[in-house]
């Protein structure tokens, strides 16, 4: 083994117990494209799909997932990847139509390679990566979604569906950022009270009544904005949930794809709805700038050793963590 590094390493896809921290070789990265040592690596459930094994896409074993990564670089290929070593860096995740961690080796481990046009350098004042590492998958995907496809304003109300997962966590903490008045619905009381330390304005447990007659009673007419990525289990109350012409967005589907659409309810309503893909460079940026002025905390559930990866994805996939779960690899 020429450059051994230790990883958390998916050998076989199925459970938790097929996480394993194994020592492997370090990949090397081909021309364009840079090493860089990990300083952290926040988890999505990404992570859970790829481990579990992704219908329709092929990926090769041994693999590495993790895709928001934060570390120094320490090799370069080429001038550009030259002048980022030393530094402090933010990967975009989105490589070409793939997304690192999925259809690349990952931040789960001592090293990663990606291309140097996805560093994004750090401010010098970032010193704690865990802050920035939270951002991209969850942050980005939020900022996109939010003011880029559902164009929110201040002063607008937004009804979050799942809003303590990752995504529901930083749209909720984006939107009240914005000025909007959030309000949030999910199945655990104590999650909801966490989020209303966060600035949330009204919390609906999801097990307890008519959730469209309560959002009714707090909005004149219905929300302005419903943002809705659980799919199969909400699609119906999104769609009687939204105002006369309001805005629904959805950026994927946690309880199944093939929600009912009542039609009646989107022409008589005239209801605009917006699929929303991930995110893009820009958003990045901006999140970027937010964490750097202290504008914007991401929400850090818990830190682990990449010693134990297992224990922090099983934070994620037992449903303990409130916003995101971070390894730290240094």
């Amino acid at each position: 083994m020429k450059k051994p590094m230790w990883a958390a390493v998916i050998r076989a896809w199925g459970g938790p117990e097929q996480l394993a921290l194994e020592q492997v070789e370090r990949p090397a990265p081909p021309p364009g494209w840079i090493t860089v040592r990990v300083e952290a690596c926040a988890l999505n459930h990404l992570d859970i799909h790829v481990r579990n094994g992704l219908p329709g896409v092929r990926l090769e074993l041994p693999h590495v997932s993790g895709g928001d990564v934060v570390g120094i670089v320490e090799e370069a290929t080429d001038e550009a990847g030259e002048r980022l070593l030393g530094s402090r860096v933010l990967l975009d995740p989105m490589i070409g139509r793939g997304i690192l961690g999925e259809h690349y080796w990952g931040g789960l481990a001592e090293y990663v390679v990606a291309p140097a046009a996805n560093a994004i350098p750090l401010p010098a004042g970032a010193t704690d990566p865990a802050r920035y590492a939270a951002l991209p998958i969850a942050y980005g995907t939020a900022q996109r979604m939010l003011f880029t496809r559902a164009r929110l304003q201040h002063g607008e109300s937004v009804l979050l569906f799942g809003a303590t997962g990752g995504v529901g966590v930083a749209c909720a903490q984006l939107a009240v950022r914005a000025g909007a008045r959030v309000i949030a619905c999910s199945g655990s009381p104590a999650k909801l009270a966490r989020l209303r330390t966060l600035g949330v304005a009204e919390t609906l447990d999801a097990g307890a009544g008519d959730i469209r007659r309560r959002v009714l009673d707090l909005t004149d007419g219905g929300a302005d904005v419903v943002v809705d990525y659980q799919g199969k289990d909400t699609w119906p109350l999104s769609l009687r949930s939204a105002r006369r012409e309001g805005r629904i967005v959805t950026c994927g589907a946690t309880t199944g794809y093939e929600a009912i659409t009542d039609l009646r309810y989107v022409w008589s309503r005239q209801l605009d709805i917006l699929g929303s893909n991930a995110w893009r460079r820009e958003d990045l940026h901006t999140v970027v700038e937010l964490v750097a002025t202290d504008a914007l905390e991401p929400a850090v559930h818990a830190e682990f050793a990449l010693s134990r990866a297992g224990e922090a994805v099983a934070e994620l996939e037992e449903r303990r963590a409130f916003g995101k779960v971070v390894i730290r690899a240094a």
